[in-house]
């Protein structure tokens, strides 16, 4: 990789980014909270994957506007035929999935299930679930594509025991809308669903939680979604998941034990999905009553956390130009967003999508996090795509897979979300991957990438025919230079299965080449001769000679 400097690197590292890992001896990187602002006039970086899944509880939540457009009013539902959750104008859900039981019967959770990496499968119990009775659950309507929003599955697995104990819990979330651009009686859309497993323990005291606001006044335009805490503010971090009473602390995932889910969904699942996870086996069936069963077993993987602080006077050159002209978005102390950087700190937000800007931004942060993470916590999680980053509309091929195209996994810090970009040219197909060259206690960082594609869309891309396809996997540094990696290439059950492990980083580019060998030619088979014979044939004092494959005397004759 290229770097920086000794010097130059000394010199950010003790003069522009604050210390991030304040933690107790018998912390864990799951438990992180991010690091405070050192002073006014700095400007952060945080990037802690798991926060997009694990901020909000459930919720559901309608507005009313008013003959300019504007919010008027803001009702938490728990059902929709509760008093003003009438449709008028928008509404918006997010929905923690539930075990399918008789009650709920789609968009839930069929089945839990684990096993170790020697195939033993291990014994899942039920824990419950975290928190019950949520101030803003809501019961959903499938009719309407709502499915229900409660709390998150707990279980324990024995036999697979972590520093917190062998609870683990299930967040599996839905995220949807609709509004009246569609029409009056429009269904909800799924904008996106994102799952994650975690192991915890709970911890009892006085804690709280993210939900939607309701007030009107923190919403310009109803296309806003603005989160408020109940409670106390939630530890973010710590806690994997809080209500009021109660903490979901998180410890590292046991990583050789693949964890599986399957989900029956009545909103379809189409497209890429995306993750933290390795090895990763994914089925997308097609039921009888038009829904989907989907099922996905993976091993864990541990994935770099970024929390850093650098002064706005010695920020380096591109990261300045990257946020010239951009709002102050994230989070500020010391002030508020609409004054200038120099009054405030202002924490920018990674956590907001895997697209070609966020890469774009992580890379021009990559001189001051320098070539070290300030984390590796554990994850296994898997996102539906929001963005196709800079690969949007490349080929017709990847529309050809009857819904479920494929997936993409890695445990780099920063990814694209959507399929590998296709360069026609060359013929290969090219997955941008970033994270810094060592981990938090200084190891050199290796990384993952799994690819598993349709088979349909890998034979329309290359036009190659029903024979069994191969792949060449490579790894490019930011340099040209090739970069040693252990790759996997199997195709199985419809789907192509690719996989990198053990490359370095920071920016390398993962290459993958399909082929397929040319089919034999056939050779036309001269037919074997035929081999004939004679028999003598008598009538009286008259003879007769046939000569056939098997010769017979006609009759009235005798073989002589």
């Amino acid at each position: 990789m290229k770097r920086l400097g000794k010097f130059v690197l000394l010199l950010i590292s003790v003069a522009l980014i604050a210390p991030t890992l304040a933690h107790g001896a018998d912390s864990y990187d799951e438990q992180h909270l991010a690091s405070p602002a050192p002073a006014k006039n700095f400007q952060g970086y945080l990037l802690q994957d798991s926060a997009e899944i694990t901020r909000f509880n459930s919720g559901f939540i309608s507005f009313k506007v008013n003959s300019a457009q504007g919010v008027e009013s803001i009702t938490a539902c728990s059902s929709l035929g509760q008093s003003g959750c009438e449709f008028t104008s928008k509404q918006f859900y997010r929905a923690i999935l539930p075990k399918c039981d008789s009650v709920n019967t789609v968009d839930c959770i069929t089945k839990v299930f684990a096993k170790t990496d020697d195939g033993k499968e291990l014994d899942i119990q039920p824990a419950g679930i975290f928190a019950d009775k949520g101030k803003y659950d809501f019961q959903g309507d499938p009719s309407q594509n709502l499915p229900t929003g409660g709390g998150a599955i707990l279980v324990k697995i024995p036999d697979a025991p972590h520093a917190g104990g062998d609870l683990y819990l299930i967040k599996s979330e839905m995220v949807g809308v609709r509004d009246t651009n569609n029409s009056p009686t429009a269904k909800f859309l799924m904008q996106r669903m994102q799952t994650g497993i975690f192991a915890i323990a709970i911890e009892k005291g006085t804690f709280g939680f993210s939900s939607m606001s309701t007030d009107p006044k923190q919403y310009p335009t109803t296309d806003w979604l603005i989160g408020a805490p109940v409670g106390n503010p939630p530890e973010t971090g710590k806690c994997v998941m809080s209500s009021v009473t109660e903490c979901a602390k998180g410890f590292p995932l046991p990583q050789n034990v693949a964890f599986g889910l399957q989900f029956r969904m009545n909103n379809q699942l189409n497209g890429w999905l995306h993750g933290r996870m390795k090895a990763p086996s994914i089925t997308l069936v097609k039921e009888a009553a038009g829904t989907q069963l989907l099922t996905v077993q993976a091993n864990a993987i541990k994935v770099p956390l970024i929390d850093v602080w650098v002064n706005n006077d010695a920020m380096p050159a591109g990261l300045k130009n990257y946020y010239s002209g951009i709002p102050n978005w994230g989070s500020t102390t010391f002030g508020t967003k609409d004054q200038p950087l120099s009054e405030i700190a202002l924490r920018r937000d990674g956590n907001y999508g895997n697209n070609a800007n966020t890469m774009k931004e992580f890379v021009n942060w990559l001189p001051v996090i320098g070539d070290k993470a300030q984390g590796m916590p554990t994850a296994w999680m898997l996102k539906t795509m929001i963005s196709f980053g800079d690969t949007k509309n490349e080929s017709p091929c990847f529309a050809k897979s009857n819904g479920f195209a494929g997936v993409v996994s890695t445990n780099a810090a920063q990814y694209l979300d959507g399929p590998p970009s296709f360069d026609k040219n060359e013929g290969v197909l090219d997955y941008k991957v970033a994270a810094p060259h060592l981990t938090s206690t200084g190891d050199v960082f290796k990384g993952t990438y799994d690819l598993v594609m349709s088979s349909v869309v890998a034979r329309c891309l290359y036009g190659f025919s029903q024979a069994p396809i191969g792949a060449t996997i490579s790894i490019v540094s930011e340099s040209g230079e090739p970069n040693i990696a252990t790759t996997l290439v199997r195709e199985k059950d419809g789907f192509l299965n690719l996989a990198a492990y053990n490359f370095t980083f920071s920016s390398p580019t993962v290459r993958v080449k399909l082929t397929q060998e040319a089919a034999a030619p056939v050779v036309p088979v001269k037919p074997a001769a035929i081999k004939k014979s004679s028999i003598t044939c008598l009538k009286g004092k008259t003879s007769k000679k046939v000569t056939a494959v098997n010769p017979v005397c006609p009759k009235g004759y005798k073989k002589k």
